[in-house]
């Protein structure tokens, strides 16, 4: 499982199916149609890291954050079906990552 937290301060889970688990809400359940896809480079939007890679990419203790403090890095996941990176990524790109158990 992973934690992630958002510049903006959202927080959220993600379990060992690449579902992502809101922490805002007491009671959030996965539906299976939120997933996790991957983590996309903000400026070289070439690079990405797929879900079943990011364990072992954070083990080269990636820089998260640019100098001036913005995130390098945001979520892609599927949504329903549809493919989306998180815009935005001054507020809602990745502060910190970590793999919990």
């Amino acid at each position: 499982m992973f934690y992630i937290c958002t510049k903006y301060g959202d927080q959220y889970h993600v379990n060992d199916k690449g579902e992502i688990i809101r922490l805002d809400q007491k009671d959030f359940k996965p539906s299976g149609s939120w997933l996790l896809l991957g983590l996309r480079h903000t400026t070289c939007t070439q690079s990405f890291v797929p879900f079943d890679k990011i364990k072992h990419w954070l083990t080269s203790k990636p820089e998260l954050l640019f100098k001036n403090g913005n995130p390098q890095w945001a979520i892609e996941d599927l949504d329903y079906g549809i493919r989306r990176t998180w815009g935005n990524t001054e507020y809602h790109g990745i502060a910190s990552i970590c793999f919990i158990d």
